[in-house]
């Protein structure tokens, strides 16, 4: 089985594939790497990363011209043969927006699981990490705090959010792609992964289920990944956006927001309707552009 996840940078991708590389690992599957089987992995597990796995991680980022492979935001290179890096990983992780490209990759692969949060969370997370000590030391910037930054740059991370989301959605019902919530894999997560796994077509004893629970539980996976995982919670968008960023939230991705049941209201519960045909998306970018 070759699987590809995605979602919008800080949406929780790291958490999803943990809890896809212990389901592989569980239900007897390959989960083997092509970047581990590449010369500068022997280099790269030695770099100061973001977290001790990340170079041992299949990432590929997908534009209009060309397909590429990556560790982390440092090393980058072409990818010649889609057919061979296939045939060495089974996977693969992407953080790419749709672009024209997209359908053709997804095409490769047996199943697509695509991870979406609050875009006023991911807003506030994606802040902290591009201020990170790790960010600065490789991609150095001017403004070293997160709140100020967050400030500056709140408007484009929400369009970032918008857009990324909405395009995958758009194609997910023809190109078979599986959707999860961050917050449901906080508050509902044996439902969530049910859903996952019937979607995989893997069957796990109880057991299992449970192992893989307390495997991938934020608490376990901190206290691994200290310097990558901070909260692991939800909602906190309530006590730190001001009043002005919670508007500007609404006002560029409301309709996107109302769409996928992010509420004002504590306590509410996302979902997507997986039935929406090509004329629900076009009625709904309609109301995306004239917000």
């Amino acid at each position: 089985m070759k699987i590809l996840q995605g979602g919008a940078p800080k949406c929780g991708n790291f958490w999803l594939y943990q809890i896809l590389q212990e389901t592989l690992k569980a239900a007897g599957h390959d989960a083997s790497s092509f970047i581990q089987k590449q010369p500068i992995y022997q280099l790269a597990k030695h770099w100061d990363l973001n977290y001790p796995s990340q170079a041992g991680i299949d990432v590929i980022d997908i534009t209009d011209l060309q397909t590429s492979y990556r560790i982390s935001s440092i090393y980058r290179m072409p990818l010649l043969s889609m057919e061979e890096y296939l045939s060495q990983t089974s996977h693969v992780w992407t953080h790419s927006p749709v672009c024209k490209r997209s359908e053709e990759i997804f095409d490769q692969f047996d199943r697509k699981v695509y991870i979406i949060r609050d875009p006023r969370d991911r807003a506030i997370s994606a802040a902290r990490y591009y201020c990170s000590d790790y960010m600065l030391k490789y991609y150095p910037q001017p403004e070293t705090d997160p709140q100020k930054f967050l400030d500056r740059n709140f408007e484009s991370l929400m369009r970032e959010w918008l857009w990324h989301v909405f395009d995958h959605l758009r194609l997910s019902r023809r190109n078979n792609i599986h959707i999860v919530f961050y917050e449901d894999l906080l508050t509902n997560f044996s439902e969530e992964y049910t859903a996952l796994l019937e979607y995989l077509e893997i069957e796990l004893p109880e057991e299992a289920k449970k192992n893989i629970e307390e495997a991938v539980s934020f608490e376990q996976l901190k206290q691994e990944n200290p310097q990558h995982l901070r909260t692991g919670r939800s909602g906190y968008w309530r006590e730190k956006l001001s009043q002005e960023q919670k508007n500007m939230a609404v006002r560029i991705a409301g309709p996107l927001m109302e769409f996928l049941g992010y509420s004002e209201e504590k306590g509410g519960r996302p979902m997507f309707p997986g039935n929406c045909t090509d004329r629900d998306f076009e009625e709904l970018k309609r109301k995306i552009l004239q917000t």
